[in-house]
């Protein structure tokens, strides 16, 4: 009886972190939807909160791994990589690019390679670590609760920068309506 409770007690605690660590990855996933669906946008009013709500229904159910390869592309500006030059064709408009520099090349390389990894721990752990958790174990659990523990830190890490990158636009965007919103609610 003693060591059935143990296990329960063990899978209880399994189980917790196992959804502690599933909802930092959906959390990470929505936050690559918010930047990628507001980080390239341009027209007017009207045509922008369109190409939004476009912008997030195709970005609805991508994988975390499309989301971090498109993040590479077009938000990730490499310290080599030249800056765009705006298009000011248009009379009265905007244009929104979010770009996030590095100057360190080094730097740069190894972001890039801490997401790919992001997303390589996701699948690894839903994929196979699951797979191939034995729910009889007491030791396969403790095991769990291990890779969980030492995984999560990297998790809220990603989720911290990531924040910081979400609140930046925010604040960015929230200045320029101040600036110039009521040039643009006259539409």
């Amino acid at each position: 009886m003693n060591e059935q409770m143990d296990i329960e007690v063990v899978r209880t605690e399994a189980l917790r972190k196992l959804g502690r660590n599933v909802v930092n990855f959906a959390k990470i996933e929505a936050a690559f939807k918010q930047l990628l669906s507001i980080s390239q946008v341009e027209g007017t009013p009207k045509t922008i909160s369109d190409q939004l709500r476009k912008n997030q229904a195709r970005l609805h159910k991508q994988t975390l791994g499309c989301l971090v390869q498109e993040f590479h592309k077009n938000i990730m500006s490499d310290p080599g990589q030249s800056k765009p030059t705006p298009d000011v064709s248009r009379e009265e408009g905007i244009s929104i690019s979010f770009k996030v520099a590095y100057d360190d090349p080094d730097f740069f390389k190894a972001q890039k390679r801490a997401r790919s990894n992001i997303v390589a721990e996701r699948n690894r752990l839903i994929h196979q670590d699951l797979a191939l958790l034995d729910t009889s174990s007491v030791e396969d659990y403790l095991k769990l609760i291990s890779l969980l523990d030492e995984q999560n830190p990297r998790l809220l890490a990603h989720l911290e920068e990531l924040r910081w990158m979400i609140e930046s636009l925010r604040e960015c965007l929230a200045k320029f309506k101040d600036l110039y919103g009521d040039r643009f609610n006259q539409t």
